[in-house]
């Protein structure tokens, strides 16, 4: 039996693509966050007092720090950013998106 060197990576290595995909996916979800934000100050705008609080504002501000997050993710090279930073990245980015609207709503 002979066996082969193989200087590849291993399948089972940790991969930057494919988190920079999923940072990709949740720029996606940050605009589907950012409409359902939008609906929700809109509504309490239109059925509330007319005036929108610090958690709307807090909501918005979630949405634009997600998006440097999932930037930040995506777009930094390999060797600038470590694969556990990358993925903490991404990991905030779903995050943040999830609580935007979370926070619009407590206005």
């Amino acid at each position: 039996m002979t066996t082969t060197a193989h200087d590849g990576p291993t399948p089972t290595a940790p991969s930057s693509r494919a988190l920079r995909v999923i940072a990709l996916g949740g720029l996606l979800a940050l605009l589907a966050s950012l409409v359902l934000t939008c609906i929700v100050v809109l509504n309490d705008a239109i059925s509330g007092d007319g005036v929108s609080g610090p958690a709307a504002m807090a909501g918005f501000w979630a949405l634009g720090l997600g998006a440097v997050a999932g930037l930040a993710a995506a777009a930094t090279p390999r060797a600038a950013l470590a694969h556990r930073a990358r993925a903490t990245l991404v990991a905030a980015e779903y995050a943040l998106a999830l609580t935007a609207p979370l926070l619009a709503l407590l206005d």
